[in-house]
């Protein structure tokens, strides 16, 4: 894209990291205003590792938490150690940690080369698809209730 200028303003892809930052900053405050400060809770990152018996990282699942809902935002394990239930058990505990935190509900998206069966296998229910890609490729959006009771 090249730089255009609107009016009395300048859109460009010229940025500064503390830029993109700001921008990022003012969302989320601007969220957090909006939601009178239900996007804050609980507000707690659950990241979990899974390290084989030298410590190497073989896996891991990095979740935010926020207006009561967990987030399960990237999740990968190593190709040699999939199917063994470390991914069941790495799951099961971050909802574990979730409902600790007071998270009534967990969702995630995944694509069709993913694992999209391994999350209904978890008791998480496609909501969503989209399925515009090429390929016939498809994301999936999925939930899964914690808790009945709300906060």
């Amino acid at each position: 894209m090249t730089d255009m200028q609107i009016e009395n303003v300048q859109m460009t892809t010229e940025s500064k990291e503390a830029d993109y930052k700001f921008v990022c900053d003012q969302l989320y405050n601007y969220n957090v205003r909006a939601t009178n400060g239900l996007l804050k809770k609980p507000g707690q990152d659950i990241i979990l590792f899974l390290k084989d018996s030298s410590g190497a990282v073989v896996g891991g699942l990095f979740c935010e938490t926020w207006s009561y809902g967990l987030y399960l935002d990237v999740f990968w394990i190593d190709e040699q150690y999939r199917h063994q239930g470390y991914g069941e058990q790495m799951l099961q505990e971050a909802e574990r940690r979730g409902k600790e935190l007071g998270c009534v509900f967990a969702h995630t998206c995944t694509f069709t080369y993913q694992a999209p069966d391994f999350y209904q296998k978890m008791g998480y229910e496609v909501f969503g698809v989209n399925d515009e890609y090429p390929d016939g490729i498809k994301q999936f959006f999925l939930k899964k209730r914690l808790t009945r009771d709300l906060p």
